[in-house]
């Protein structure tokens, strides 16, 4: 199957900024590195389980409408739709009444939780509409292309541990470092707490526009 399909949904999960967000803050955990492996752990799951689910109604979709229009066209202009209200709402609410930062009050109560907490954290991070689109346009690949068995469980992996990727780096630098890693990550937590929200329209704003533009190309 072509790889490249599924670059821009694993690309997209990757750059969410709450997940990284919540690894990186809950690495300064008074309670130790338990929290942030969960909340990857969490993170991980619900990317696997939701391409599976992706991958089971993207093959079940026809591949035109009765029209002669491309599902997954369509399909994806939807999403860069959706992707583009998400980046508008998210532009209008990336401040605080106060006018702090939204994302320097999601530290604070990221802070505060548990392992078992963490982990139902990270999958429940995955519920949000541009995960979810995007888990829905790499399933739809998948469907279209119909590869083996094999093949399936390679480019699923490979997807997973893309997506996933962005939350994993700062475990490995964790890790690898041990106590040179405090300056790095509380200039993490610094930069995610000043401009996470804003890097959000960003990421979203891009994705709609290539979502958009597989559309049109699709219909054409």
């Amino acid at each position: 199957m072509d790889l490249l399909a599924l670059v821009p949904g694993a690309v997209g999960i990757a750059l969410s900024p709450l997940p990284v967000a919540s690894v990186v803050f809950l690495l300064g955990h008074r309670r130790g590195y338990a929290p942030a492996v969960a909340c990857t752990a969490g993170w991980v799951v619900a990317i696997a389980v939701a391409l599976v689910l992706a991958v089971l109604v993207g093959e079940r979709l026809p591949v035109q409408t009765a029209g002669g229009s491309s599902v997954q066209a369509i399909i994806a202009l939807a999403a860069g739709v959706v992707l583009a209200a998400l980046a508008v709402w998210q532009w209008r609410v990336r401040r605080l009444p106060d006018g702090a930062p939204s994302s320097s009050r999601w530290a604070d109560a990221v802070e505060r939780v548990g392992p078992l907490h963490a982990f139902g954290l990270g999958v429940l991070l995955f519920c949000n509409p541009k995960a979810i689109v995007l888990a829905l346009t790499a399933g739809l690949a998948f469907g279209d292309a119909e590869p083996g068995v094999g093949e399936a469980v390679l480019a699923g992996a490979a997807f997973v541990v893309a997506a996933a990727s962005t939350t994993v780096l700062p475990l490995v630098l964790v890790v690898a470092a041990g106590r040179r890693a405090r300056r790095p990550l509380a200039a993490m937590r610094a930069g995610i707490g000043r401009w996470g929200s804003v890097g959000l329209v960003v990421v979203l704003a891009v994705l709609a526009v290539v979502q958009l533009t597989v559309g049109v190309t699709g219909l054409r």
